[in-house]
């Protein structure tokens, strides 16, 4: 008697064609798992953080910091922080885009809690990596008020800001996919002027001098070569700009202001030796060189 069977032939097409079909369904059934792994990481770190603010606002231990730092080091107790970083960047990606990739801020830009909620809280941000490989970037209000100890999470945590990654420093650090935000905007919300992409602080900035003499290199690298380093009001406009969570703009930045009604002489980030920086005229959008302890207008932008 003859049995019948698939031929090689028979099973190579089969076998193809099931490869042709799994090529087609898994990168969605993958896209889905994906998704609905990033939404359960996000209900578990809202809830996670909610209880914690909300123990520590029972154990009347949720206000009266004057830092973020202060607060970090109390929470730290309340939930699994395996990381504090006074840069955020060193917990957190370099890089978060909005929700379709059209736009991007940088993690050093939001260390002010001025780029993490609408009012200005006066605390600088941190970066905090917790044990299940969460970072966040936080900011604390120290002039927060919670009179019932009986309040929900949602309501204790209206004395904090943050931006949080439930996927870690792996990408996509895409707003709305991994990346998520509490009390905060740090894409659309601007104090100042917004003038096509860049959000322009909207008075002339006032600030000091800096002395750079002395090893202080983070503003001015060139140290004792910069016959100016003792009143340099150049590295003063760029830590004045820092310490906002914004910075000076550069030299084409400043000329795309020259129709936005700017009148006088604008530091730009720039330096033309050790000696002397760029600062651009507007609103012409002239350039030139000017010594560092010289003064000129500034704008801080983002």
């Amino acid at each position: 008697m003859r049995k019948k069977a698939f031929t090689l032939a028979e099973v190579l097409i089969t076998l193809g064609i099931i490869g042709v079909v799994v090529a087609l369904v898994m990168p969605g059934l993958i896209q889905d798992w994906r998704e609905k792994s990033y939404a359960t990481a996000k209900d578990v770190f809202n809830r996670r953080l909610e209880e914690a603010t909300r123990q520590m606002n029972v154990n009347e231990a949720l206000t009266g910091y004057s830092t973020t730092e202060a607060f970090v080091n109390e929470l730290k107790k309340y939930l699994k922080v395996l990381q504090v970083c006074p840069d955020p960047s060193g917990c957190f990606a370099a890089t978060v885009t909005n929700s379709d990739g059209s736009e991007a801020v940088e993690t050093k830009d939001l260390k002010n809690s001025s780029n993490l909620n609408e009012g200005k809280w006066g605390t600088k941000a941190l970066g905090i990596g917790l044990i299940n490989g969460y970072t966040a970037i936080l900011s604390y209000n120290p002039e927060c008020s919670i009179g019932d100890i009986t309040a929900p999470g949602s309501q204790t945590t209206s004395c904090l800001s943050l931006v949080y990654d439930i996927n870690g420093k792996a990408k996509p650090n895409k707003l709305g996919k991994d990346v998520y935000t509490l009390n905060a905007d740090i894409f659309n919300s601007c104090s100042g002027i917004k003038i096509g992409k860049l959000c322009v602080s909207a008075e002339h900035e006032q600030y000091s001098p800096l002395d750079t003499c002395n090893g202080n290199t983070e503003y001015d690298s060139h140290g004792t070569n910069n016959v100016y380093c003792s009143n340099n009001n150049w590295a003063g406009a760029k830590k004045h700009c820092d310490d906002l969570g914004m910075r000076l703009p550069t030299r084409s930045e400043l000329v795309s202001l020259k129709d936005s009604g700017l009148s006088d002489w604008f530091w730009s980030s720039e330096q033309y030796n050790e000696h002397y920086a760029w600062d651009v005229r507007l609103p012409d959008g002239y350039q030139g060189a000017n010594a560092k302890h010289n003064t000129s207008r500034v704008r801080c932008v983002r």
